[in-house]
């Protein structure tokens, strides 16, 4: 069966059957990327498992990441952009006292600070005052936004300086799933381009002690959700079929 609608195609999941998918022809695979992994190591697995080299992913995640990829295969790379626009939703850890140059636990600490008192109302007012709707958001100098062609993060590492500009971005709603001084969980339902790291980063800068992200889980593509995924283990065992 074609799973196309309008040429754009229908994510396969978990639940279907790969025997009878033209992978050259197009298709879309939803994939449960492991932590320790980057979302380019993970294309190439999948290139290696279905044998062809025209497969792409539709939004980095960080190798600490981990959660649901949409990748596209064949002919299906034409809709790259339409799924890159997509809302998403993502479950964040945030550790408050400590800053990295990476504004995550992959990169070197920079500075720690105490914690000053606070409440888990006031985190609430805070985020709701300064980062729900639209805003610009300062992304990461370690981001795979590229410079005269180069990502920012290969600048990054020599050290090198890296002049971003600010993008727009939006988070739509968040919740607090987990709450003590020193670090919290949020769900948040934001834009394509939003950086979470961006967020740890800013919020811990709003607190005045610093902020980083611990663990960050994208949980949802628009309607699709990672429950719904393949991990690389189980795409292996159902070509191998």
């Amino acid at each position: 069966m074609k799973r196309l609608i309008r040429d754009i195609p229908i994510p396969l999941t978990r639940n279907d059957s790969l025997d009878s998918i033209d992978f050259e022809a197009g298709a879309a695979l939803l994939i449960d990327k492991p932590k320790g992994i980057t979302s380019f190591g993970v294309v190439q697995r999948v290139r290696s498992l279905i044998g062809i080299r025209k497969v792409g992913h539709t939004g980095t995640l960080d190798p600490l990441a981990t959660g649901l990829l949409i990748l596209l295969t064949g002919k299906a790379t034409r809709s790259q952009n339409h799924f890159m626009s997509l809302d998403k939703e993502y479950l964040a850890t945030i550790l408050l006292g400590m800053m990295t140059d990476t504004w995550d636990m992959d990169g070197k600490i920079v500075a720690e600070a105490p914690v000053p008192s606070t409440t888990k109302d006031r985190l609430i007012q805070l985020i709701n005052e300064r980062f729900v709707g639209t805003f610009k958001q300062m992304p990461p100098a370690f981001s795979s936004i590229k410079q005269n062609g180069v990502p920012s993060y290969k600048r990054a590492r020599k050290g090198q300086q890296v002049k971003l500009d600010p993008r727009q971005v939006t988070l739509h709603n968040f919740s607090i799933e987990e709450w003590s001084p020193e670090e919290f969980t949020i769900r948040l339902d934001c834009s394509s381009g939003f950086y979470v790291r961006s967020l740890a980063h800013d919020i811990g800068e709003a607190i005045g002690c610093g902020g980083t992200l611990k663990s960050l889980i994208r949980k949802r593509i628009d309607t699709y959700q990672v429950d719904d995924a393949l991990t690389l283990g189980e795409l292996a065992a159902k070509i191998k079929r």
